[in-house]
């Protein structure tokens, strides 16, 4: 299938009589905003914050690998001196579409969790982060929104939890990829082949429900219907076409496995 351009999946239009009859021709779709754990900062105490999406029925925002359409949502962070951001933390993916093509996101709430690490000493008495976020809203249409979200926090020993907000980042929390599980994703097909091949071996429970790995750097498109084959020793094994805006030379496949109404971090690797 044709990749949709970006340009193109930016606005479905329909004349304006339409668009006020139907909430999802209209956007933003979403109430976004950003969060913190907590009342102040401490120096050399690593604080949490997050991106909170609260998307309108039928609209939805984007996976950090959304597959042939969309655009994943950003976070560019403008920090006082000495304070340093994780990456961002997502939550599990969703398939969803935009409008008839598959793709990976979110259309329940969600977090996305950064972590800010400050200094072990601080001067000023506050200290103000911003975020320069960038998202792409969808349901029969796109809205691509743009925002640069500030929050200032006092410098304090004693800071104070926000239960909102400290609730919001725990179910973020709970909703990451596990990481812990026994596992393994190999790679029995060799990099750039057309044809990948994955098999996934570890103790699963039975009976096994329909799995789906979302891949997270590309190599696999959302538009590819997944069939998983169970063999005899108790892996499955996905052969999928590769695709075509595939990274070159990858010898590994990162993801996320959805199986059993798990979701597993994994990063399939060839077998020694």
């Amino acid at each position: 299938m044709k990749v949709i351009p970006f340009s193109i999946c930016l606005l479905l239009f329909t004349n304006g009589t339409r668009a006020q009859e139907d909430p999802e021709l209209i956007g933003p779709g979403l109430e976004i905003g950003l969060i913190s754990e907590s009342t102040g900062v401490t120096p050399g105490r690593p604080l949490t914050l997050g991106l909170h999406i609260h998307h309108l029925p039928g609209f939805h925002t984007y996976w950090k690998s959304p597959g042939i359409v969309g655009m994943a949502t950003s976070i560019e962070w403008s920090l006082p001196e000495g304070f340093t951001a994780s990456k961002i933390r997502w939550p599990y993916p969703q398939n969803t579409f935009m409008s008839k093509y598959p793709c990976h996101g979110y259309e329940r709430d969600v977090t996305l969790i950064v972590d800010i690490t400050p200094p072990e000493q601080i001067t000023a008495k506050e200290v103000k982060f911003k975020a320069k976020s960038a998202w792409m809203c969808c349901a029969k249409g796109c809205f691509p929104g743009f925002e640069t979200f500030e929050l200032t926090l006092p410098v304090t020993d004693e800071p104070k939890p926000v239960p909102s907000a400290k609730a919001r980042l725990s179910k973020a929390i709970s909703e990451l990829p596990s990481k812990k599980h026994n596992i393994e994703g190999i790679i029995q097909s060799s990099p750039d082949q057309k044809m990948i091949t994955l098999s996934f071996q570890g103790e699963f429970k039975r009976p096994l429900k329909e799995a789906y790995f979302f891949s997270s750097d590309g190599q696999i498109s959302s538009d590819q219907k997944q069939k998983f084959v169970e063999e005899k020793n108790g892996s499955i094994t996905l052969k999928i076409p590769r695709s075509e805006f595939s990274p070159e030379g990858k010898t590994t496949m990162p993801g996320v496995l959805k199986i059993g109404g798990r979701y597993l971090e994994i990063e399939a690797k060839p077998e020694s």
